[in-house]
C-alpha cells in the first residue's frame, strides 16, 4: 500500500472553482511539481517542512470522520503522485 507525505489536513470553506463557498475537507501533500508564483503555501515545499506519512486508508478514514463530502487534494498535481491510481483510492462519492 502506498503512503503519502501530508503536511496538512483540515476542513474549511472552499475558496475556488465550481465548489467555492462549500465546506471541504482538504488534504495538502508535501512537495509540489508546479511552483506557481502566486502560491500561498510555498512553505509546504521546503525540505525540512514537517509532515506525516499516511496510508491511503488513514487519509480516507480521516475524510470519513469529517463527514464532509467535498474533498480537495492539493500540493501540486496530486493525481501525478505514485500509487494514487491504484489501491484504496476511491475518487468518487463515498458512502457515509
Amino acid at each position: 500500500m502506498s503512503t503519502y507525505q501530508v503536511v496538512e489536513k483540515f476542513v474549511s470553506i472552499n475558496g475556488e472553482g465550481r465548489r467555492a463557498g462549500e465546506l471541504a475537507a482538504f488534504i495538502r501533500f508535501k512537495g509540489c511539481n508546479l511552483q506557481c508564483s502566486y502560491c500561498d503555501t510555498s512553505w509546504a515545499n521546503e525540505p525540512g517542512c514537517e509532515s506525516e506519512r499516511l496510508t491511503e486508508e488513514e487519509i480516507l478514514s480521516w475524510i470519513r470522520e469529517t463527514g464532509v463530502k467535498n474533498v480537495t487534494l492539493t500540493g501540486g498535481e496530486p493525481l501525478l503522485r505514485k500509487g494514487i491510481h491504484s489501491g484504496g483510492w476511491r475518487l468518487r462519492p463515498m458512502e457515509a
